[in-house]
């Protein structure tokens, strides 16, 4: 009887392994088109939606979790006549998926660096800064065939911590901590499968 129950028991880690590597490719990569909602300060009149890119790429470790670095630029104007604003996300963590035959839910938590240039007038200098960035966030891809994927979007908070508070936009200074939201949608290539 015992022999019995190490044999079902085999049976069964084997059958459940099966279904764990069932369909999950081993590398995702992203690009799509962003848009970011800066939260620098509430000035009326004052643009803080600023469109651009992102790319990702991530490793499976397994159907449910992935490491995933995430590179995207967005640009914008602070003010009507001053140059374009450009801000860059540098951050990787873990990501934590939902796979099912059509589609994959996914949640992140990832942490790095943001980098930014931040102009006040047209024709002076402005300000750069690289700081701490945390995003969470995740989003939804539907299944196209094996290998690509539509990226229907995924929604971000993105924490950075730029000390801003020297520079002024009419008379108000900015923040030294941003909570921004970030939405994107594109396309995932799968490579592999476990």
């Amino acid at each position: 009887m015992r022999k019995f129950v190490w044999a079902g028991a085999l049976i069964l880690v084997m059958s459940l392994a099966a279904v764990a590597a069932d369909d999950v490719p081993g590398f995702e990569v992203y690009g799509g088109l962003s848009w970011l909602h800066i939260d620098n300060m509430k000035v009326p009149g004052v643009k803080q939606n600023y469109i651009g890119w992102d790319s990702e790429a991530q490793y499976n470790l397994n159907k449910f979790i992935g490491i995933t670095a995430d590179i995207g630029g967005n640009y914008g104007r602070l003010q009507a006549n001053t140059p374009t604003v450009h801000d860059y996300n540098f951050v990787f963590g873990p990501t934590f998926s939902f796979r099912t035959e059509h589609s994959v839910i996914y949640a992140h938590t990832l942490f790095g660096a943001n980098s930014d240039n931040i102009f006040t007038r047209a024709g002076t200098g402005g300000s750069s800064d690289t700081a701490f960035a945390m995003m969470w966030g995740g989003g939804l891809d539907l299944k196209i065939n094996s290998m690509f994927s539509l990226r229907l979007g995924e929604l971000d908070w993105l924490y950075t911590r730029h000390d801003l508070t020297g520079i002024t936009v009419d008379g108000v200074g900015l923040k030294n901590y941003q909570n921004n939201l970030r939405y994107t949608g594109g396309i995932v290539i799968n490579f592999g499968g476990h």
